[in-house]
C-alpha cells in the first residue's frame, strides 16, 4: 500500500479538478462558445490578470451589458472583442455634459476635444471655464468636424474680439450641424461681431439659435450684421440684448430686417431704444410678416414709440409676443400717463389675437400675456 502525503493529495485532486474543468469545456465548445482560463503563472492568489475577452458573434442586450459592467469593474483586460455583437443603436450614452466654472485649461481642454471627435454627445456646457485662447482653439479643431453636437453654451469665458473670434467665425464656416450657440457675457465686441457675421453667411443648414447677449456691442456692428441678415436662411432666435446698440443701431437693421425671411425671435432688451428706435422697428413689423416675439423690455419707449408698434400690429399678422416694461416710463401729464395704457392694452390684445389665428395660444389664459 502506498501512502500520499497532504501535499501529493492536494495534487492529485487539483488534476482531477482539472481534468473535470476540460471536459466540462469540450462539452460546452459544442454550443459554440469558449472559455480560457491564463496560466497558472499569472494566477495570484486566486486573482487572475485577463489579457483579452472575446464576445465576437454573441449578442449583447442591455442585460448582458450591465452584467459586463460589473465584470469589468474587478478584471482588467487588454483587449475586448465585440465584433458583431449585435449591440444595440440605441444603448444608453452620454448626451449632455455641464463642466461649468471648471478650468478648461492645458490637458482637460486637450482630453475634451480628444472624446468630442468620436462622441455622441448633444448638449455642451462650459459656462465659466477660461477658454479663450488656446483651449478654445484646441475645442474648435475638434467641433469643425464633429457632427453629433447640438448645442454649445459657452458664457462667461472672457472671449475676445480677436483670436476667439475668430476662432468661432470658423466653427460656423465648417460646422452645419449645431444648432444652439450661446456666447453671452463675454467680449466678442464689434470687430468680433464681424467674424461671426462671415462664418454665418456661409451657414446654409445649422445654426438656429445665436446668444450675443452682454457682448460689448455697439451700433457700429450692425453695420456687419446688416450685410448679414438679407442673407441668412436658417437663423431663427438672435439676442442681443444688454448691448448698447441705440437708436442709430436700430436703424442700421431696419430694411435688413423686412426682408430677412429667417428670424422668427429678436431679443432687444436693454439696449437703449427710445422712442425712434421703436418707429424704426414697427416699420419692420409691418413689413414683415415672420418675426413671432420681439423683446423691448428695459428700454425708454414712450408713447410716441408705442404708437407707432400699436398701428404696426393692425397690420402685423405673425407677432404674438413683444415684451414691453411691466412698469412703464412716468411721462408728465395725466393725459400722455392714459395714452399709454391704453396703447399698451392695444398691443397685448394684437398679439393674442395672432397668437389665436396661428394658434400659438396658450392652453392657461394667466400665461397668454403678449405684452408685459
Amino acid at each position: 500500500m502506498t501512502h500520499c502525503s497532504d501535499n501529493e493529495k492536494d495534487e492529485q485532486s487539483d488534476d482531477d479538478g482539472a481534468q473535470r474543468l476540460q471536459e466540462n469545456l469540450k462539452k460546452t465548445s459544442k454550443g459554440g462558445k469558449h472559455v480560457s482560463f491564463p496560466p497558472d503563472g499569472q494566477i495570484v492568489s486566486g486573482f487572475a490578470e485577463h489579457k483579452n475577452a472575446d464576445r465576437k458573434g454573441e449578442r449583447l442586450d442591455h442585460r448582458s451589458c450591465e452584467a459586463l459592467e460589473v465584470v469589468l469593474k474587478s478584471l482588467h483586460f487588454d483587449f475586448i472583442n465585440l465584433q458583431a455583437a449585435q449591440l444595440e443603436e440605441n444603448s444608453v450614452c452620454l448626451s449632455r455634459l455641464d463642466v461649468c466654472n471648471v478650468p478648461m485649461v492645458d490637458y482637460p481642454a486637450l482630453a475634451l476635444s480628444k472624446a468630442l471627435l468620436t462622441s455622441r454627445l448633444t448638449v455642451l456646457h462650459l459656462h465659466n471655464a477660461q477658454l479663450s485662447g488656446m483651449p478654445l482653439y484646441t475645442l474648435v479643431g475638434a467641433l469643425k468636424v464633429n457632427r453629433a453636437l447640438r448645442e454649445l453654451h459657452l458664457t462667461n469665458n472672457l472671449l475676445n474680439s480677436y483670436q476667439d473670434a475668430l476662432q468661432l467665425g470658423d466653427l460656423l464656416r465648417y460646422n452645419t450641424t449645431l444648432r444652439t450657440l450661446e456666447l453671452s457675457r463675454n467680449a466678442v465686441a464689434d470687430a468680433g461681431l464681424e467674424e461671426l457675421c462671415d462664418g454665418l453667411r456661409r451657414q446654409t443648414a445649422g445654426l438656429k439659435l445665436l446668444l450675443l447677449r452682454n457682448n460689448q456691442i455697439t451700433a457700429k456692428g450692425m453695420v456687419h450684421l446688416a450685410k448679414t441678415l438679407p442673407l441668412l436662411k436658417v437663423l431663427q432666435v438672435l439676442d442681443l440684448a444688454e448691448n448698447v446698440l441705440g437708436d442709430e443701431g436700430v436703424q442700421d437693421l431696419r430694411t435688413p430686417l423686412m426682408v430677412n425671411c429667417s428670424l422668427l425671435q429678436l431679443g432687444l432688451a436693454q439696449t437703449n431704444i427710445t422712442c425712434e428706435g421703436a418707429v424704426a422697428l414697427a416699420e419692420v413689423l409691418a413689413e414683415n410678416c415672420h418675426i413671432q416675439r420681439l423683446d423691448l423690455s428695459q428700454n425708454p419707449v414712450r408713447v410716441g414709440g408705442l404708437m407707432a408698434l400699436s398701428l404696426a400690429l393692425r397690420i402685423n399678422c405673425s407677432l404674438d409676443s413683444l415684451d414691453l416694461d411691466q412698469v412703464p416710463p412716468e411721462e408728465q401729464d395725466q393725459f400722455l400717463m392714459e395714452t399709454q395704457t391704453r396703447l399698451r392694452s392695444e398691443i397685448r390684445q394684437s398679439c393674442l389675437a395672432n397668437a389665436r389665428r396661428l394658434s400659438r395660444l396658450p392652453t392657461d389664459p394667466s400665461e397668454a400675456d403678449g405684452a408685459r
